[in-house]
């Protein structure tokens, strides 16, 4: 059952030796693949890495935090810029079944379809809801099979604007080109044994959620 993994997934920290084997990672990215995205745009790209230098060069680039040079694996979590681009985002439309080519050129000049038209802000902001989409389904694999995962957010790029220094090199260590925004990492890896859980502490439901209006508690 898909809520036990989520009831259960948590933010690890703290890894064993031990690395996943390939056929476990490849399972975790699967996940990921299998997300949903804008008009099935599936603007991500995604680097595993387990290079004890490269990890260290991420460790840089989030500010130092340990659990990422740490982990057995991290993954660089990338979007694609250049799917927004007309004649990409256009072929990605038109391969929609039935679509009208009215509604292909709807979708092309409206700014509530194509985050292209206001600005290179928003197309990252949009790439970054959609790659959200598939590192939460990664994480919830990872649970499934016994990997501890924690999202990095907090790292050079774009949007942060830190450590460009940093930032540059990872890029060029990579060979990550220009099209690909670097906007999260995902550090994987085996909890290490004995370390006590976090507590889960979530705001209960019936503050979250109003039916039919804002405030109406069933």
């Amino acid at each position: 059952m898909v809520l036990k993994e989520i009831a259960e997934r948590y933010s690890n920290r703290a890894f064993s030796d031990k690395e996943p084997p390939d056929n476990v990672i490849q399972n975790i990215l699967e996940a990921g693949r299998l997300a949903p995205s804008w008009f099935n745009t599936q603007p991500w790209h995604f680097i595993v890495v387990k290079n004890e230098r490269n990890k260290a060069l991420l460790s840089q680039l989030a500010h130092g935090q340990p659990h990422v040079e740490n982990a057995p694996v991290v993954i660089i979590c990338c979007a694609d810029k250049d799917t927004w681009e007309e004649e990409v985002y256009r072929k990605i439309i038109e391969s929609k079944k039935g679509i009208t080519p009215e509604k292909v050129d709807l979708f092309i000049n409206s700014p509530a379809y194509n985050p292209k038209l206001k600005g290179e802000n928003f197309v990252i902001s949009r790439c970054l809801e959609q790659l959200t989409y598939a590192i939460a389904y990664m994480t919830i694999e990872a649970q499934s099979c016994g990997v501890g995962a924690c999202i990095i957010g907090a790292i050079g790029n774009e949007l942060t604007e830190s450590t460009p220094e940093v930032a540059d090199l990872m890029k060029e260590t990579f060979e990550i080109p220009d099209n690909l925004a670097v906007l999260a990492l995902l550090a994987l890896g085996y909890p290490l044994e004995g370390q006590e859980k976090p507590e889960k502490i979530r705001k209960p439901l019936e503050e979250i959620v109003s039916w039919g209006f804002y405030g109406n508690k069933k």
